[in-house]
């Protein structure tokens, strides 16, 4: 048959001696602990009073309750030499109305703290759903994500530790779509320890300027030697005219009146029969050809030596063989196209078409121009660096939201639904909260409306004479204004004085007598009225048989009162104030003494034989 359980539902025990050996009891409604001293009952009743491993009902905690404890500390700190007992005001017959209401009261507070549990639960699921799936998309994202975050592992610095960290971050940047190659380029430089300025290609000026030299028409036309002379004719049988006029040219001023081909003297008059032999037309056209090959090489060298000069140093994401076959195939045309001229000089009868320059160097200048803004960028990214990083860093994690996008909008739409069932339980639990605040105004409220009683101090003057302490009373203790105070004094009945030098069993009687007032009281009259849980250790140490007959007594009374909580049938006490009593003895005859009656009921009553084995306590 299953026990019924109280407000504390089970107490789990670490301290002291059961730090080896850790029990968890469940209590019921009334707690029987026998053992020996040394045994660790003292130990488990400072467990249920400091709440530490203590679980109680609806998630309730301490605070809920009123727990009193009766040990030797209380004895300690309740009876002193010259000290008062703090005030007892008790709730009697004349507050009985009052406390019906706060009976309704406390009772709708218990709902309410029924409704915060239920509520509290289903936010604990929605919250462990809501998890669960938080969980599900940081592992798929960053499983998802892992070639570009090490592709780029430089812009992710204080978000590689931390899945949660590195999904906030996602979630602060639009979706977006970029150009890997242009990122990662982006990337390579502006993350780099070893990223330079770099010089810029010379570029070409004009890239039709050699198709373009002025006077190639010369090129087109026929050039003969119209001269009619003997020399002239005879050179034009031989198909010597250019030849002869070149030698002439270059040795005439050398020869010394020889023949500088054949070393014969020449006659006086060969000079001028020469220059007779070709005509001035011709004369003209051969210089023209002449002037054009010096314009044509001037053109030529002025274009290609700055484009043979390469930048030094040369930025190394350039591929320079393609820049050099083009650049060689520019300079073999130039040689071919001089070449053709000097043929045209040779014969210049002959007709001369030059190859075409400005294909090729529309080429070149287009490889420059792609060089050029390579490293424009390069140096652009060199120039900013922190500005660059932090747009790279930023554009990476705008291709990650956008590569994530779906995944995050699933889960978004999902949690969307949870997030409002939370907060609609949110909303459940702050109503009731509200509504418990408004009870204990109320509670408070009446509270202050309760009649203060010397009940109290006549009740322990009756049982310290009845006991047989006829040396000692209670008296109230008064204010500097003479106003009864809520304290009182133990003083002699003979002298008035505050008594002195209480031997050990008339301090812990008189302690039990306070503590009995407490139980059915409160200290004031503003004080919250909570359901309480009596803790009594080892309650008649030093006693006489007469004053543990007493104590007895009253301990069976205020566990019939606990009783009435879930029998009240034929009780022997009102009330139901006690929800939970725990009692600890040593003494054999004292726990039979409180036990006899409650033997048989077994659904709330329990008994439990504290002992030692190998210095370790066993429940």
């Amino acid at each position: 048959m299953e026990k019924l359980r109280s407000e504390i539902t089970s107490v789990a025990i670490s301290d002291a001696t059961f730090k080896k050996n850790s029990p968890t009891i469940h209590p019921t409604f009334i707690n029987y602990f026998f053992g020996n001293n040394g045994t660790g009952k003292s130990t488990i009743a400072k467990t249920i009073k400091s709440g530490n491993g203590v679980t109680f009902k609806y998630s309730n905690n301490q605070n809920d309750y009123e727990i009193l404890l009766y040990d030797q500390n209380y004895i300690d700190e309740n009876i002193k030499e010259y000290n008062g007992l703090p005030g007892v005001f008790t709730v009697n017959k004349k507050n009985a109305d009052i406390e019906k209401e706060i009976a309704s009261l406390l009772e709708r507070e218990e709902h309410c703290k029924k409704e915060i549990n239920d509520a509290n639960l289903s936010i604990e699921e929605l919250e462990g759903k809501h998890n669960k799936l938080e969980e599900r998309l940081k592992s798929k994202c960053w499983k998802k994500s892992k070639s570009i975050r090490e592709q780029f592992v430089k812009t992710q610095s204080g978000y590689r530790s931390s899945k949660q960290i590195f999904l906030d971050e996602v979630r602060k940047h639009n979706a977006k779509e970029h150009d890997l190659k242009r990122l990662s380029k982006l990337y390579s430089i502006a993350y780099s320890k070893s990223a330079r300025s770099y010089p810029m290609f010379n570029e070409i000026q004009d890239i039709t300027s050699l198709d373009n030299v002025s006077g190639n028409e010369v090129l087109s036309k026929v050039i003969v030697n119209s001269s009619n002379t003997n020399l002239a004719d005879f050179l034009k049988k031989i198909g010597a005219t250019e030849w002869a006029r070149r030698g002439h040219e270059q040795f005439h001023t050398k020869a010394d009146g020889r023949c500088p081909y054949c070393s014969q003297p020449l006659d006086s008059d060969f000079e001028s029969e020469f220059i007779k032999s070709f005509d001035e037309q011709y004369e003209n056209s051969i210089q023209e050809l002449s002037d054009f090959l010096k314009r044509y090489r001037g053109i030529a060298n002025n274009l290609f030596i700055p484009l043979e000069k390469k930048p030094d140093p040369l930025y190394p994401a350039v591929k320079i063989e393609e820049y050099n076959d083009k650049l060689q195939l520019i300079k073999s045309t130039i040689a071919s196209n001089i070449e053709k001229i000097k043929l045209k000089i040779k014969k210049p009868s002959e007709i001369v078409a030059l190859e075409e320059v400005t294909p090729l160097l529309e080429g070149l200048s287009k490889i420059i121009e792609k060089f050029n803004n390579s490293i424009t960028e390069n140096n652009e990214i060199v120039t900013s660096r922190n500005q660059k990083r932090e747009e790279c860093q930023n554009e990476v994690f705008e291709y990650l939201a956008n590569i994530l996008n779906d995944d995050i909008e699933e889960f978004d739409l999902v949690n969307k639904e949870i997030n409002k069932n939370i907060q609609n339980k949110k909303h459940v639990v702050q109503t009731a909260l509200d509504s418990i605040s408004s009870f204990k105004k109320k509670i408070e409220r009446l509270n202050k409306q309760t009649v203060e009683t010397e009940t109290t101090m006549n009740h322990i003057n009756l049982m310290l004479k009845d006991s047989g302490f006829q040396g000692f009373r209670l008296v109230p203790k008064q204010k500097v204004s003479g106003t009864l105070t809520r304290n009182y004094e133990i003083v002699r009945t003979e002298s008035g004085q505050v008594a002195k030098n209480l031997s050990e069993g008339e301090r812990n009687f008189i302690a039990f007598m306070y503590f009995l007032q407490q139980v059915y009281g409160k200290n004031s009259t503003s004080e919250e009225i909570k359901k309480k849980i009596v803790i009594i250790d080892d309650p008649v140490t030093s006693m006489d048989s007469g004053t543990m007959f007493i104590i007895g007594s009253e301990i069976r009374k205020l566990i019939e009162i606990c009783r009435n909580n879930v029998d009240n049938r034929e009780g022997l006490a009102s009330g139901d104030l006690i929800k939970q009593i725990f009692i600890f003895t040593h003494n054999a005859f004292f726990q039979r003494d409180i036990t006899y009656l409650r033997a048989k009921e077994y659904k709330y009553v329990s008994f439990y034989l504290i002992t030692k084995h190998d210095m370790v306590p066993c429940q």
